[in-house]
């Protein structure tokens, strides 16, 4: 039995101008340089005690922090893309694929609670998997087997086939959980907020980007002599294959964490194979996780429902045609470019100046927003005023995810997997939830109402981080290491109790 320093601490380590040299040293897949002189790991930005970059500059390329960056984000925005394919196009489906059978608003609804449905079980299990084998190993397994169902989701013949390739295509959305957790081992606590809300961000701008371009993708299939029954079904590869794509290219040119891939390091010794069964334990007995599992709902959940349903709802409410319903709706979605981003560094910035509380209290502000321009939302009749309304919600709605994952790696950073896991599962609970709501309610407009005063109750459930259960005390305080004692079973896998 060992006493291991397992809390992250935010001492400076070295930093050198010149630039680093790779040896080939360290065990094989380590991304690292070595330097000749010390045998100590270098690398090419400022990085703290356990090798987490301090900077983010999200143009670079360079291995390993800021290409893991860049794979996470990407890999997300292709699973985003494929994910939400089906959806700016469910009301011409229903009018031209008579067999699929949603031609009704309760149809359409339906399939969408499935598309997201899915994800919920993925999230709550892919981020165990994570801290086990490592994100690279998550991320290309749920890219390559899950565009499966998208290529496949073209031969449906009826509604039930239809929601069954929805479903198994919503296994995309697990990739969040470890896209959030990559850039949590990848990036140290003065920036983690920041790299987890730009990387969750310009994934989630996929949402947008394929309700902006799949009505045109399935135009060029008619461009080429298909009718709408066939176009649509031939235009669900290009997202298929994007996916695909992206996962093995991240698989084969990346790495899981600062020090190289997690499968040689616990050949080496260099790290435990951590037990995903304990790790989602760990998570699951935490109760800061399932509070963040409820704010969660209400904003990522409040995005999921309107990526499903804003196109559509503009079609039907101001009677616009699919692909400038699409353009409009892609806004919702468009504003992750930035606005979740700004949450992140709105949540760094309010922990450099009163710490984990600062972090809460932006939370708690963009949160209330969120739900006060949806309620204005919901009132517009007008599309001139309508489209600015609905931009400002979109803003405060990305804000608010990005201050819930500045405060996720600090729940327990030794289970980050674990606790984003059931973090993000949220979102798809909230999503499911909801969306009933909108199925049940005529019209929508009255829907999204009636969603905005739910949003605006959950806000205030952030107060509880702050008491009873005394957040600060464990997410914000490096200075006391927590002593973790290791037991390693007869199979060698690492169970963990934290002692006083």
């Amino acid at each position: 039995m060992a006493d291991v320093d397992n809390t992250p601490v935010m001492e400076e380590t070295f930093e050198t101008t010149e630039e680093p040299v790779n040896t080939g040293a360290g065990v094989a897949g380590a991304a690292k340089f070595i330097d000749p002189e010390t045998g100590e790991p270098m690398y090419k930005w400022p990085v703290d005690e356990k090798h987490r970059c301090k900077v983010l500059k999200p143009w670079r390329f360079d291995r390993p922090h800021h290409r893991a960056f860049f794979y996470a984000w990407s890999s997300f925005f292709f699973a985003f893309f494929g994910w939400f394919a089906l959806s700016p196009l469910l009301v011409n489906i229903g009018k031209f694929s008579p067999d699929i059978g949603i031609s009704e608003k309760e149809d359409r609804v339906t399939s969408n609670i499935i598309g997201v449905a899915g994800t919920i079980l993925m999230r709550f299990i892919i981020g165990p998997v994570a801290d086990r084998w490592g994100p690279r190993w998550a991320q290309a397994g749920l890219l390559c087997v899950f565009s499966i169902p998208a290529y496949l989701v073209g031969t449906a013949q009826n509604f039930a086939m239809f929601c069954t390739a929805r479903f198994f295509i919503g296994m995309l959305g697990g990739t969040f959980v470890v896209t959030q957790y990559w850039t949590s081992i990848m990036f140290a606590k003065n920036i983690v907020g920041s790299a987890n809300a730009t990387s969750a961000g310009w994934g989630n701008l996929g949402g947008g980007v394929t309700n902006a371009l799949m009505p045109q993708f399935v135009n060029l299939m008619e461009a080429f002599g298909l009718d709408y029954n066939m176009a649509w079904r031939v235009a669900m590869v290009i997202p298929a294959t994007f996916t695909l794509v992206i996962g093995l290219l991240l698989f084969f040119f990346s790495d899981d964490c600062p020090d190289g891939n997690y499968r040689f390091l616990i050949m080496s010794g260099q790290k435990y194979a951590t037990n995903p069964w304990v790790s989602f334990g760990r998570a699951a007995l935490n109760p800061r996780s399932w509070v963040l599992h409820l704010t969660y709902a209400t904003c990522f959940g409040v995005e999921l429902v309107m990526n499903g349903n804003l196109a559509s709802y503009f079609q039907t409410s101001f009677g616009l045609d699919e692909g400038t319903a699409g353009l409009i709706a892609s806004l919702f979605g468009l504003m992750n470019l930035f606005a979740r981003s700004l949450g992140g560094i709105t949540s760094d910035f309010g922990s450099s100046r009163w710490g984990m509380t600062g972090r809460l209290i932006v939370f708690f502000v963009t949160e209330i927003m969120e739900g006060l321009m949806l309620l204005t939302f919901s009132r517009m009749t007008v599309l001139g005023a309508a489209i600015p309304t609905l931009i400002l919600f979109s803003i405060f709605v990305q804000m608010a995810e990005g201050a819930t994952f500045g405060v996720v790696p600090f729940v327990d950073p030794r289970y980050t997997g674990g606790i984003s896991g059931i973090v993000g599962a949220g979102g798809n609970v909230g999503a499911v939830l909801l969306n009933l709501l909108i199925r049940n309610v005529s019209p929508t407009s009255d829907a999204f109402l009636y969603l905005s005063f739910v949003v605006l109750g959950v806000s205030f459930f952030v107060l509880l981080l702050i008491w009873p259960f005394k957040i600060e005390n464990t997410m914000d305080a490096p200075e006391q290491p927590a002593k973790v004692i290791i037991e390693e079973s007869d199979e060698d896998v690492a169970e963990v109790h934290v002692s006083g």
